[in-house]
Order: structure tokens, then C-alpha cells, then sequence
């Protein structure tokens, strides 16, 4: 994971300045660490919409990395959403064998005309980006032909204990192939406080 701040304030410093707001003062003396969650929803036939993390507290790994804590962080954990990815991920319904993983806008390449938005307890803080940004042609953060993460312009903070939600909106609905189930999966990724009760590191 790269580390890239434009506006003189990282994205740590930013961390601890929300969270400070909140009242979660402690998060400075707690242990630091890279983040990645991400949740998986069932493709059917013509759906254009989804909304990740909303209930991801009702599926199970590997479809979902949140556990039962679902869309929101733990008591004293936080983080900073720093880049966003959404892929297409194909399972074959008679093995149940998962077997390819492809950023979205590469398998559907019409999606790239879809857009995102974030949700923190009901409110968004950030609205409708444009998924061309997956893209390494129009992305002009991008290092080479195969990122296709969406770096934020603005480090978004999760305090904790505020529900969150990804929504993705598509300009048409996807198509599926029988025999197999296809997931679209959305990462958020970043950098984070969780508890250390013993120290810090």
C-alpha cells in the first residue's frame, strides 16, 4: 500500500483530529496499522445497485472481512479511507470453487460511467465519484497500467461505532453466465488505530 498526501496533513494526523472531535482522545497512544475491509454482494441479472457494509454482519468470510461487527468499527478503533477498489469475483455454483478475481471496470468496461458514494451514519462525505477513476487511462494518480485502485483526493475518517456504507450505482445492470456466481467485491483501504491495551509500538 503507497502512501500519498497532498495537503501537508497525513492522513494519521487526520485520525487523531476527528477523533479528538469525538471523543475518542485516546486513539494517538493506540497502536497504528494498515487496513483493508472489504464486502462482496451477489450479482443477479440486471442489478445495478449495491450497497456494501450495510449488513455485512450477515455474511460470512470470504464473502466479507467485517465479522460481526458489520458496518461498524469496533470501541476505540477508527480509520482513514484512503483508496477505493471494486472488483468482480467469479465462483462456480457446482464446485463452489472461487477462482477469478478482476477489477470491475475491466470486466464490464461500461460500469466506468457508474459512480460511488459514502455514507457515516446517514450522512455521505463523499458523493458520486466516478468509477472511470478505476481506470489507469483516466487515472491521474496512477503508477502503472495495472492499479486500478481510486485514490481519495481527501482522507475519509470512520470513528468508531458509526455505521457506514459504500453505494454503488451502475449505469446498466450486470449480465451473468450459468454455472456460475458472480460477486461484486468493494474494498476500502487505509490506515488505522486499534486498541493496544498492553503499549504501543
Amino acid at each position: 500500500m503507497r502512501e500519498i498526501y497532498k495537503s501537508g496533513v497525513t492522513p494519521q494526523q487526520k485520525l487523531v483530529a476527528v477523533n479528538n472531535k469525538f471523543g475518542n482522545s485516546n486513539v494517538k497512544s493506540q497502536q497504528g496499522t494498515s487496513r483493508i475491509l472489504y464486502d462482496s454482494i451477489l450479482v443477479t441479472t440486471g442489478k445495478s445497485n449495491f450497497r456494501f457494509f450495510e449488513d455485512s454482519s450477515s455474511r460470512t468470510f470470504p464473502l466479507t472481512n467485517t465479522g460481526s461487527e458489520g458496518n461498524k468499527l469496533g470501541v476505540g478503533d477508527t480509520m482513514v479511507i484512503a483508496q477505493v477498489l471494486f472488483s468482480l469475483v467469479t465462483k462456480e455454483t457446482a464446485t463452489g470453487q472461487w477462482f477469478s478475481q478482476q477489477p470491475l471496470t475491466a470486466t464490464f468496461p461500461g460500469v466506468s460511467l457508474g459512480y460511488f458514494n459514502v455514507e457515516i451514519a446517514n450522512n455521505q462525505v463523499i458523493k458520486k465519484v466516478s468509477l472511470s477513476e478505476q481506470d489507469f487511462q483516466f487515472n491521474k494518480s496512477t503508477f502503472n497500467s495495472v492499479d486500478n485502485t481510486i485514490d481519495l483526493e481527501t482522507s475519509i475518517v470512520i470513528p468508531p461505532l458509526l455505521p457506514f456504507v459504500v453505494e454503488l450505482q451502475l449505469p446498466n445492470g450486470l449480465t451473468t453466465n450459468v454455472g456460475f456466481d458472480y460477486y461484486v467485491e468493494c474494498q476500502i483501504i487505509g490506515v488505522g488505530g486499534i486498541i493496544a491495551p498492553r503499549t504501543t509500538f
